[in-house]
């Protein structure tokens, strides 16, 4: 299966991690010794100012890391899917936003919910070309210690979800059964991006989270525990796919660590 893509050009990609932090200093602190992150910092330019964070792996950059804009939203990571013409979008499929469509010298973005109540971000670059010390080959997530490399869906419904987000980025499914029951694939053209997993924990809303590769899920798993994470189910293996961990970070945030079979270091 094809993972050669790049992100910020193609539609319905995911192509940028941010965090909402409670304490930004207490999470930049906890990535950086978990995964090895090193930051630069700028000012915000929206309204109410304050500073971004901007994560690296070596001269790549991963995600970005912000102080919350209000205390009633916990500390989440949120995903932002590369669209061609934002307003065309939010036109034709009125979708409910939780984030009103903003101009960003980046470009403009919007925050959309599902009506399961999953949140993603949609996001046209005003200049896709500029945007090359991000992850420009979707592929090397896959073998890069540090790069989130799956995106991944927990809701009571899937087949309801699989139709919504189909219909608004063009996504396509390929299902597959699990224990659990049908997991659906998210397909960009031929590339693997990430799941819909029928399965919520009890008295959780539907949430998006990120699957980040490590060099070694073991050994990443105990440091996170070591730095205050909740290790919410060990590390284990998925036949064909690789060695996976799923934490919580110390601020309660969901997290996918994972070793990929095909890691290339």
């Amino acid at each position: 299966m094809s993972t050669a893509m790049n992100p910020f050009f193609t539609h319905g990609a995911v192509s940028w991690s941010e965090y909402l932090a409670s304490d930004p200093a207490e999470s930049t602190d906890f990535y950086r010794k978990l995964l090895g992150w090193r930051y630069t910092s700028m000012p915000m330019e929206m309204d109410g100012g304050g500073t971004y964070h901007v994560a690296l792996v070596g001269d790549t950059n991963v995600s970005g890391l912000m102080k919350r804009p209000h205390s009633s939203i916990p500390p989440c990571w949120g995903f932002y899917v590369t669209v061609q013409d934002i307003h065309a979008l939010v036109a034709e499929h009125s979708p409910q936003l939780f984030v009103p469509i903003t101009n960003t010298p980046m470009g403009p973005f919007c925050g959309i919910q599902d009506p399961q109540g999953g949140m993603l971000h949609a996001i046209q670059y005003a200049n896709p070309e500029a945007e090359t010390q991000g992850v420009i080959d979707f592929a090397s997530a896959f073998s890069r210690h540090g790069l989130f490399s799956w995106f991944e869906l927990h809701t009571g419904d899937g087949a309801a979800a699989a139709e919504y987000y189909c219909n608004l980025f063009g996504w396509t499914i390929q299902e597959k059964t699990i224990p659990f029951g049908i997991y659906r694939m998210i397909m960009v053209g031929e590339v693997a991006i990430g799941g819909i997993a029928e399965f919520l924990p009890e008295n959780t809303p539907p949430y998006w989270h990120g699957f980040i590769t490590v060099d070694n899920v073991d050994d990443r798993t105990t440091l996170a525990a070591t730095l205050g994470a909740v290790v919410n189910t060990p590390a284990f293996d998925l036949p064909g796919v690789g060695r996976m961990a799923h934490i919580q970070d110390p601020s309660g945030a969901p997290l996918t660590l994972i070793t990929y079979e095909s890691w290339g270091g």
